[in-house]
């Protein structure tokens, strides 16, 4: 589950500095980003990208060798006349080729010499080439490659990002800044293009490809920012260049995704892939005359830089972040890893634990599993190929859900060995983000539905689901938590400041009230210390606290404006609270949320994100699961602190006598499997309250003894080990 309780048996008291308490236990690591691809042959391919990589494949994309490079700078394009002779550019003007497909390469006379700057892009026709880059110029030769020279000197911060030509008289260029230039003599001389980027009112956008198609045909493809959206962007010029528009109004370009790279297959089938915020790998096809457009499954987990189709075959083969390389036979419909199976970016996004194994899911269907005594194993949570982003996972009664973005949900019961796949959808509207299991049979899962909020209650084990809520506020649900140790009072989280409060087991839902600042901002967690106290975290910092069980919101201080916090966690017993964010941020508060101080943990770059901050309680530690597989943790021996000793105990309950609710409270003072029965005088058992596995801490659990008759009752909690028994009185 994704936390039962967050009744810890353990308090952090903290000293010194922060930052040295962190241990590692688990990364993935940062690969190199592969940059360009290419592929003059069906089996001969090329891929080029960070630190002086150029990889040589010869047999579709199966296996790929390192080729021996002349320099240590990273490659941003690569380009092959045929098998044998190919260029590739990249930091600080280098220039490498190759005249034998890749058994030498051979650094140019000019690299580094004709510009210092970083190059982008090469292209060639015949024996006529150009490249440019981050210098805003752009440089030729008409010998094939022996001499280049400068021919054209850009104006202001118009770095040359991708160059394309029809022939070796026209051609265009992809210029940040400019955004489309167009050539009709070989490049001696370059026009601005009209250039209309659509519906969408842009503060800055940039052209970051372009792709000759036929003599006039061609298509373009980048980013554009603006309050709200950051649109796609993807252009096609029907006049050789001159003009660029919009190619479909129909078509919704909304996607907070960029625009890099572009490939054809043989029949005219374009295809653009991309990345950006919120998941990555954009996969949008266009026809053959660019008129009707799509998008497809994307990737997960890493921007895609770079694609080409194989010649005379379906195909496609794209290139992106951390090491990634993807292959699709089906024209781009399903994608396989074949060279990095493993995770990429893999942002840990929930963690859970059984008595004795700790559990983690993240972005491209990764499911992480660990032993007390042994390491994180990464593996895919999907029987059928199926990897959306995970975005929770809880353990309950021997089964293990989890469930993310594009409606997916499955659950194990071999502890992850094998999945069974309860649902997916290729909607890119729908998604499960959080759930809540009474047991195992029953439970509740919030998220979107055809874009709007979705609230579903099943009582099969997720086999069948009922929705009980859709398209009222238009919140995406982010978040569900109850109250520890009762299954009646509940808070959700949404967007937009989206808070609603259920004190019947999340039968129905009602709209909280908040005293807030700013009502757009996305809550993207919610807790519940007790059946009163709840807390909530999202966009800009924003933190919000209910003392009236989520009827009520109140704005609370922050020590940011404009940090996402993601997760947020309380020990119910001491109210120590944990959050999390972006920019590696992970914070504690020693006085029940009043005042928060920075863990500062130290990630692989400090824009890297933590979106899971997890308390486990029986090993003393604290874990942050971030970018790149990353899993820290801070383990209390480290500082010499004793833990909080939790006695076993249970407490009269409250009203007593009583009619016909009323709250047992008790004490775990371990994890472990617990009971809590009813029993008449006659000592048989009239009602199970608990019966489940349960974190170490302090609950409150209500009974409701309407079907039974006014008497005396004895109500008895059981651990594997102890038990405790105490008397009620019903009177009616």
């Amino acid at each position: 589950m994704r936390i039962i309780s967050c009744c810890i048996a353990l308090m952090l008291l903290l000293t010194g500095s922060a930052s040295a308490q962190w241990t590692v236990e688990y990364e993935r690591g940062k690969l190199d980003h592969y940059y360009g691809i290419a592929f003059p042959s069906a089996s001969v391919g090329y891929i080029v990208g960070g630190g002086g990589i150029i990889l040589k494949t010869t047999d579709g994309g199966s296996t790929w060798v390192d080729q021996l490079l002349p320099v240590p700078d990273s490659f941003f394009d690569v380009f092959f006349h045929d098998e044998n002779t190919g260029w590739a550019v990249g930091d600080n003007g280098a220039i490498v080729y190759t005249t034998d497909g890749g058994t030498n390469w051979i650094e140019h006379s000019q690299s580094k010499v004709l510009t210092t700057a970083d190059l982008n892009t090469v292209y060639f026709v015949g024996g006529y080439g150009w490249t440019g880059g981050d210098s805003e110029d752009i440089f030729r030769t008409t010998d094939g490659g022996t001499t280049w020279y400068l021919v054209e000197a850009l104006v202001g911060t118009s770095e040359v990002e991708g160059i394309s030509f029809v022939d070796t008289l026209v051609g265009y260029a992809a210029v940040d800044g400019d955004g489309i230039i167009y050539s009709t003599d070989g490049g001696l001389n370059w026009t601005a293009a009209v250039v209309n980027l659509g519906p969408y009112s842009y503060t800055k956008s940039d052209i970051e490809e372009i792709f000759t198609v036929d003599d006039t045909l061609a298509v373009a493809t980048g980013w554009g920012s603006m309050v709200g959206p950051q649109p796609t962007i993807v252009l096609v010029s029907r006049d050789a260049g001159k003009t660029w528009n919009c190619p479909d109004p129909t078509y919704s370009w909304n996607s907070y995704a960029y625009g890099l790279g572009i490939t054809k297959f043989d029949d005219g089938e374009i295809v653009i892939v991309g990345g950006g915020s919120g998941f990555a790998g954009l996969n949008v096809h266009g026809s053959a005359d660019l008129t009707t457009w799509s998008r497809v499954k994307e990737f997960y987990g890493d921007y895609l830089r770079d694609c080409a189709v194989l010649p005379g075959t379906n195909t496609i083969m794209a290139v992106g972040a951390n090491g990634t390389i993807g292959t699709s036979t089906d024209r781009g419909q399903t994608w396989s890893f074949n060279f990095n199976p493993d995770f990429g970016f893999a942002g840990i996004k929930a963690m859970a634990k059984d008595g004795g194994t700790t559990f983690a899911v993240g972005t491209k269907g990764l499911f992480m599993k660990k032993e007390v005594a042994g390491d994180w194993v990464p593996t895919l949570a999907s029987p059928n190929g199926f990897t959306p982003i995970l975005q929770d996972v809880w353990y309950v009664d021997g089964v293990i859900y989890i469930s993310g973005q594009y409606d997916y949900l499955a659950k194990s019961v071999d502890m992850g060995a094998t999945w069974t796949q309860l649902s997916h959808s290729a909607a890119l509207s729908d998604g499960i983000y959080k759930m809540h299991w009474f047991d195992a049979l029953n439970g509740l899962l919030v998220g979107e539905y055809d874009g709007d909020d979705a609230i579903y209650t099943t009582s099969t084990g997720g086999v069948t689901r009922t929705l009980i809520w859709h398209n009222v506020k238009s919140y995406q649900f982010n978040s569900v938590h109850f109250a520890p140790g009762q299954d009646q009072n509940g808070v959700i989280g949404g967007d937009n400041i989206g808070l609603y409060y259920t004190v019947n087991g999340g039968l129905t839902w009602t709209e909280s009230v908040e005293d807030v600042v700013s009502t757009t901002d996305d809550i993207e967690e919610v807790f519940m210390v007790n059946q009163l106290e709840a807390w909530a975290v999202g966009d800009n910092g924003t933190i919000v606290k209910s003392t009236d069980g989520g009827k009520n919101w109140f704005q609370q201080p922050s020590w940011t404006t404009t940090i996402e916090l993601m997760d947020v966690e309380f020990n119910t017993l001491n109210r120590h609270g944990w959050i999390s964010g972006n920019d590696q941020t992970a914070r504690h508060s020693k006085d029940g949320g009043v005042t928060w101080i920075d863990l500062a943990p130290v990630l692989g770059s400090p824009t890297d994100d933590i979106d899971c901050i997890y308390m486990q309680s029986a090993t003393s530690k604290l874990y942050i699961g971030a970018d790149h597989c990353m899993i820290q943790y801070w383990d209390n021996s480290q500082t010499g602190d004793t833990p909080i000793s939790l006695p076993f105990a249970l407490n009269q309950n409250y009203p007593n006598p009583f009619n016909p609710s009323t709250t047992i409270s008790f004490t775990l003072d371990r994890d472990g499997f617990v009971s809590l029965n009813v029993y008449d005088v006659a000592g048989r058992v009239v009602a199970t309250i608990l019966n489940k596995t349960m974190a170490a801490g302090s609950y409150d659990v209500g009974f409701n003894a309407k079907s039974l008759s006014s008497g005396v009752y004895f109500y008895k909690l059981n651990t594997a080990d102890q038990e405790m028994t105490r008397k009620m009185i019903l009177l009616r």
